[in-house]
């Protein structure tokens, strides 16, 4: 009774791994109708319907204060790492009064779209505006000789189609873009994070999927297909 429910409007909402909070990105506040794009709500533990902050539940807020709006967010191995559109944030379960604590762990950066990161083999790689990124603890640019290739003939009007993927069998971790003509999915790229080496090529993939419980990663085409990937060579 009196518990307030989770927020009617998000960008993005995730279960924490760990500890069971159902969180919401870019969300609205408590009796407010519009998007705070920086607001990070989360919900009491294992109750995703209670977002009342008592001395009885771990519900609870919290704001971030470098960017504009919230990009994405993605669960990784002892944290849920948090893009705005140019900062990095780290959130940690704390416990206690504060349940959920920030930490800022890379700003002046970019990132192209909200499915552009791939978290694998404990690192987040991502594509930026005009760079590649990569954050282990902290945040760097890839050294990349393919960077003019791809951003000088990139469609910046369907940069929000850019999904990333990870093929954790060969150590791979695939970016799909839209070169400058075109309107969909045309092109990939792909960096090998072991031998540190990038390769490219013409592909429409609009999203993946690594293999999991799977034989072969899954992807979905522009013609709403899916495919396996590594069974063969044909695509």
């Amino acid at each position: 009774v009196g518990a307030v429910g989770p927020p009617s409007l998000a960008l993005q909402v995730m279960v924490s791994e760990t500890d069971r909070h159902t969180i919401c990105f870019g969300c609205n506040g408590i009796g407010i109708a519009t998007i705070d794009p920086l607001l990070v709500r989360w919900s009491d533990q294992e109750n995703a319907v209670n977002c009342t902050a008592t001395a009885t539940t771990q519900a609870g807020s919290l704001r971030l204060t470098r960017g504009t709006a919230i990009i994405t967010a993605k669960q990784a191995r002892q944290e849920v790492l948090v893009w705005t559109n140019s900062s990095l944030y780290s959130l940690q379960y704390l416990g206690g009064d504060t349940v959920w604590g920030s930490q800022l762990v890379g700003d002046n950066l970019s990132i192209i779209s909200p499915n552009s990161v791939a978290y694998v083999a404990g690192v987040a790689f991502w594509m930026g505006t005009d760079t590649f990124y990569s954050y282990d603890g902290g945040v760097l640019p890839l050294p990349s000789a393919l960077r003019r290739f791809v951003f000088n003939d990139f469609n910046y009007l369907q940069a929000l189609q850019v999904v990333a993927g990870s093929n954790e069998a060969f150590n791979e971790v695939w970016w799909f873009y839209c070169s400058a003509s075109a309107s969909s999915i045309d092109r990939y790229v792909v960096y090998n994070y072991v031998d540190k080496i990038w390769y490219y090529g013409t592909l429409s993939r609009t999203a993946w999927l690594d293999t999991g419980t799977r034989q072969y990663p899954l992807a979905a085409t522009s013609s709403s297909n899916l495919v396996n990937h590594e069974a063969g060579v044909d695509d």
